[in-house]
Formats: C-alpha cells, sequence, structure tokens
C-alpha cells in the first residue's frame, strides 16, 4: 500500500461513518414517483388522499390525528408527497403516528421514511420505529439519533428505504407499528413526508395452538395404528 495514501483512506472511512445517510439501506428517489407503493396500510393504493377510506389498517397519533385538516398525522399514509396536506408538521417534543393492523401479524421486511417540502430544521434526529401486539408495551426495531443531523440532510421529498437484516434485525412479528420523534434539528416544529410499512404475515397465535394440536392429533392416531 502507498503509505502517502493512509491518511486520505482514513479521512474518507470517518467521513463515510459521519454522513447521516450512512445507516440508511437506499435513497430511493424524490416525489410521490419514488414511493414504492403498495405497502401494508394501503396495499390496493386506493386509499383517498385526505380521508379515512379504503385504508387497511386503524391510525392513531399523538397529536393531530386525522387525514388532510391542517397537515394532520396520518398524511404520512396518503402515498403523496406535497406540501400542504401532503404531510405532517406538528409541534415538536414527543410526538407519534402508528398503524395498527388489528389481529394480523407482520414481521418488517422494510420501511420507508420521506422528507416534506419545508425547512430542514424541522427534520427530526432523533426517532425510532416501534412494533407493538397490544398497544401497551413497545419494542424499538429501528432506531436514529444523531443531533442536529436528518437523514435526508437538505434534501426535500427524499424517499429513504431501511431494511431488515441490512439495517436492522426483527424477528417477531407485530400487529402495530410507530412512528415516534423525540427531537428535531432545531427550533420547535417537527415534520415528516411519508411512511411505508412492509412485512411477511404470520399466522396468528391462536391459529398456530389450532394447526399444533392437529398434528399432535394425528401422530397420535397414527402412532395406535
Amino acid at each position: 500500500m502507498n503509505i502517502k495514501l493512509l491518511p486520505l483512506i482514513l479521512l474518507t472511512t470517518a467521513l463515510t461513518f459521519l454522513t447521516s445517510t450512512a445507516s440508511a439501506s437506499l435513497i430511493l428517489g424524490k416525489g410521490t414517483s419514488a414511493l414504492i407503493g403498495g405497502d401494508l396500510t394501503d396495499p390496493e393504493n386506493d386509499g383517498l388522499v385526505n380521508s379515512n377510506v379504503n385504508y387497511d389498517a386503524t391510525f392513531r397519533s399523538s397529536v393531530e390525528a386525522g387525514f388532510g385538516g391542517g397537515e394532520f398525522a396520518f398524511n404520512v399514509f396518503d402515498n403523496t408527497l406535497s406540501g400542504g396536506n401532503g404531510k405532517w408538521c406538528c409541534n415538536g417534543g414527543n410526538v407519534w403516528v402508528e398503524a395498527d393492523f388489528g389481529t394480523e401479524r407482520y414481521i418488517l421486511d422494510m420501511f420507508t421514511l420521506s422528507s416534506a417540502n419545508d425547512v430542514p430544521n424541522r427534520d427530526s434526529d432523533q426517532w425510532r420505529i416501534l412494533g407493538s401486539n397490544d398497544g401497551i408495551n413497545y419494542t424499538a426495531l429501528y432506531s436514529y439519533d444523531v443531533a442536529g443531523q436528518s437523514i435526508w440532510g437538505s434534501d426535500r421529498f427524499e424517499v429513504v428505504q431501511f431494511s431488515n437484516n441490512d439495517d436492522y434485525n426483527v424477528n417477531t412479528a407485530y400487529s402495530i407499528f410507530r412512528y415516534q420523534s423525540t427531537s428535531v434539528v432545531s427550533g420547535t416544529d417537527h415534520q415528516l413526508g411519508e411512511i411505508e410499512f412492509f412485512g411477511t404475515k404470520v399466522p396468528e397465535p391462536t391459529t398456530m395452538a389450532i394447526f399444533a394440536l392437529g398434528l399432535i392429533g394425528l401422530a397420535s392416531r397414527q402412532f395406535k395404528k
């Protein structure tokens, strides 16, 4: 190795680890067209933009629950990246929004987060994706915490994808997925453009138990023969 190049190599490596998107699996592009679509909340891509119609989840949030309105929380699930009601904007602090799939449980294979149109200072620099099966106990599936930096930097309407086994490791299935932000780059307001959740469905625990009992019964009958 050329000794003169060693300082440059070390500097390049250090900068790579300091980059805010270093933990991001893939930057998909910018704008609505960069969204993957067909996620768990709206597999058919037919949810209405400004009302809770044709979605396959129950939505809840800590503040500003609803679609449309004054940049309400559920706009992060409306399959649209735009200013106004194409995003969620609210007072910062500890804020969250979640999708509840009822009795259906999924292993979170992948998710995307998108920046909104407004000033980058409103982007979260401390956020988590959480999973739950009862709406009371939550487990952190992915955490981001880089003071003063968001995953998007100054890029607006940018869609970033995070994947299981690359950016995080999850083997447990959940019926609720929550985005929670506890800090923004600077100032008092929080904003987010879009969230997409993708997962593999697993049988309900009761279904698995019944199936297991059936196998035991079958094995018992065969043994008696």
